[in-house]
Order: structure tokens, then C-alpha cells, then sequence
């Protein structure tokens, strides 16, 4: 199994979810097989960021299910950062 940097890639994936407070509880799942993780913004509109190892990202909508986002993320959809662009920290 490979090793991660949860704290690094969390905060990757926080830089994508607009509307979180600072200080906000985020839910953080681990990936199987060091795939990387998923950071979860459990609220009304919030969303989910699948983050890899080398920080890029899939963003996926609260509409999405997080089986659906995983198996995107895991055949290698991305977010491109043109298209899409996260809040500094």
C-alpha cells in the first residue's frame, strides 16, 4: 500500500469547496490502494473533491454519489483547473 500525505492532499481538496468556513468539520475519506482522498463537504450544495497523490482533482457535486464520483476518479476524470477555480487559502 502506498503511503499518502493526508493532511497535503486534504489541504488541496479544500481549496475547491467555496463555501467552507474556516475551521468547518470536513468529512475525509481515505482511497484504497493510496489512490488518494476524498474530501467531504456534507451540507446542502456542498460537494465532494476526490484529490490524488500528485494534487489533482475531481470535483463533484452534492447531486453526485460518491460511488459515482469515486469510479470517475478512479478511470481518471479530472477537473481541469481552467475550468473550474479554487479559493485561496
Amino acid at each position: 500500500m502506498t503511503t499518502i500525505d493526508v493532511d497535503r492532499l486534504v489541504a488541496v481538496g479544500r481549496t475547491w469547496l467555496t463555501d467552507v468556513a474556516p475551521g468547518a468539520n470536513l468529512n475525509v475519506v481515505e482511497l484504497d490502494d493510496g489512490a488518494g482522498v476524498c474530501v467531504v463537504h456534507a451540507v446542502r450544495g456542498g460537494g465532494k473533491v476526490y484529490v490524488a497523490p500528485d494534487g489533482t482533482v475531481l470535483f463533484a457535486g452534492s447531486s453526485v454519489t460518491f460511488e459515482a464520483g469515486l469510479g470517475a476518479f478512479l478511470d481518471g476524470a479530472r477537473t481541469a483547473p481552467e475550468g473550474a477555480r479554487p479559493v485561496a487559502q
